[in-house]
């Protein structure tokens, strides 16, 4: 018996997996979840694990089914070469929670083995984000967050439902109209850990209480700006050392998912600023009339919110390319999508203090 091996560990095909025949030696297997398309030799044993492992079984069943015809030692190098691949899995006794079992095996598709996947899993679960600003993007983003099974979420808004809110909006209707908008939430995604705070953000009200103890912070609230609000975040962010989303902007029909800061390693809220102004050719002209109201489309803030879940879902779990000193402006109408990267500036205060 090889030593060290656990005989009643769980062994089946990954569930996402294709497996097509070109030839009686070559296999080719189709990883849904990344479209990936491998070609494998196989022989006689790699054909019969597969077989065996098309339904849950364990190391025993295979070597008790198989040991006649081949050297145990041969098996099980084969069953592990087979999890190396990605084709199956070595299952523990880890309790999966059945709301999450595709998510599961969508992250299964990602890593090296099963050990892997839910420790990723479980990083989500306890990871702990906030929520400033619950409109247009936040009611979205809070919904995608608890999509994914984000353990904790702290959604703080201390604005009510307005009949204005409904074209785009997630979770209000014409009843919930006068009531608080956490109020709203925390009812209706009641099987969610949602913890509700009133607060505005401004400089005259201390947010440490909320930021306190959480993994990531997303910052959607929008008055007297987006600018405004997030120099505001970023203080708080670089006082915890919590990175942070300047979440999904959205004007007319232009969408922006906007970059993940890291205090003290990526550029900082103030390069991003001063990237934007430098590539904005108005910037220099005279102020004549300031926008008062831009028109919001529903479609568009559950698209944005939902890119930018993504992007937090990737930072998390550490898979992926993420929003690292760059972010995107998607132009709805023709789905035109426009890169744009910008780095730390050499004489950034702020980057500079970070970095002491």
């Amino acid at each position: 018996m090889v030593i060290g091996l656990k005989m009643n560990q769980k062994i089946k095909l990954k569930e996402s997996v294709y497996i097509l025949k070109e030839s009686e030696e070559i296999y080719q297997v189709v990883f849904t979840s990344t479209r990936r398309i491998k070609r494998f030799s196989v022989d006689h044993l790699v054909k019969e694990l597969i077989f065996s492992a098309k339904s849950e079984t364990n190391m025993q069943e295979v070597i008790s089914k198989l040991g006649t015809k081949y050297p145990e030692e041969d098996i099980v190098t084969c069953l592990y070469s087979l999890e190396a691949a990605g084709i199956v899995n070595f299952y523990g006794d880890d309790k999966i929670n059945p709301r999450h079992k595709r998510q599961i095996s969508f992250i299964n598709e990602l890593t090296e083995n099963w050990e892997e996947t839910m420790k990723l899993q479980k990083r989500l679960e306890e990871s702990r984000i906030a929520v400033f600003g619950i409109g247009g993007i936040g009611t979205w983003m809070v919904n995608g967050l608890n999509q994914i099974g984000i353990g904790e979420i702290r959604i703080i808004d201390p604005d009510i439902v307005s009949i204005s809110n409904l074209n785009r909006q997630l979770f209000f209707n014409e009843s919930d109209l006068g009531q608080y908008k956490v109020d709203v939430i925390s009812q209706k995604l009641s099987d969610a850990n949602i913890k509700k705070y009133y607060d505005t953000v401004s400089r005259d009200q201390p947010l440490d209480k909320i930021v306190e103890n959480c993994n990531f912070l997303v910052n959607c609230a929008d008055f007297p700006s987006v600018a405004d609000t997030t120099k505001i975040i970023d203080e708080y962010a670089t006082r915890y050392n919590i990175p942070y989303s300047v979440a999904g902007g959205y004007n007319m029909h232009l969408g922006m998912v906007g970059p993940i800061i890291v205090p003290g390693k990526t550029a900082c809220f103030d390069c991003f600023l001063a990237y934007q102004k430098e590539n904005d050719p108005l910037s220099n002209l005279e102020k004549i009339k300031d926008v008062e109201q831009t028109g919001s489309l529903g479609p568009i803030a559950g698209a944005i919110a939902n890119f930018q879940v993504m992007e937090i879902f990737k930072y998390i779990t550490g898979k992926g390319s993420v929003n690292i000193n760059r972010f995107v402006e998607i132009d709805f109408m023709d789905f035109n999508i426009e890169w744009r990267e910008y780095s730390k500036k050499p004489d950034c205060i702020t980057c500079n203090l970070q970095a002491k």
